[in-house]
């Protein structure tokens, strides 16, 4: 379905390849200019979406995707680089790999996705400013980090515990 929040979506996707290339390339500048750019269009494509109602299934869909791409491109590369710890990265990347496929097996038997709730929400948001804070070289990004993984893990339970009530009925 085409919506402009759909739209949004999708120019987060093709950014992640220019995003990729200029991070690889330590042009850490621009990088954190795309990756801002990236998350203006995640909060604009959300508001806009309940604005002017147009969400959709496939915007529930490809939207936490898009995101997940970005962040998942950025902190393998940071765990690679040891600009982040790589324990931490590998929790966070199965945490969200869990999730994506948990969320996949619920649409193939037609349980409904819920949205992103407020812990997943602040996890986001923590996670994308520790991102920004480390391509601009500001200090404290990794204990941001920690803070926004304590919340994708609970993010992560709390979805968990939702979806536990949903098969019980």
């Amino acid at each position: 379905m085409f919506t402009i929040p759909n739209l949004l979506t999708f120019i987060r996707f093709i950014i992640v390849p220019f995003y990729f290339y200029f991070l690889v390339s330590n042009y850490y500048m621009t990088a954190a200019v795309l990756y801002g750019l990236a998350a203006v269009s995640d909060i604009l494509d959300g508001y806009l979406a309940r604005k002017l109602n147009q969400s959709s299934e496939l915007g529930k869909i490809i939207d936490p995707i898009a995101d997940k791409l970005i962040v998942g491109v950025t902190l393998v590369f940071f765990a690679f680089k040891r600009i982040f710890p790589p324990i931490l990265v590998i929790i966070f990347v199965l945490k969200e790999l869990l999730m994506l496929l948990v969320g996949f097996l619920f649409l193939l038997k037609g349980i409904k996705i819920i949205s992103s709730r407020i812990y997943g929400k602040v996890a986001m948001v923590l996670t994308s400013i520790s991102i920004l804070m480390a391509l601009l070289q500001i200090p404290l990004s990794v204990l941001v980090f920690i803070v926004g993984l304590f919340f994708s893990v609970f993010a992560g339970l709390d979805y968990l515990y939702y979806y536990l009530k949903v098969l019980k009925k």
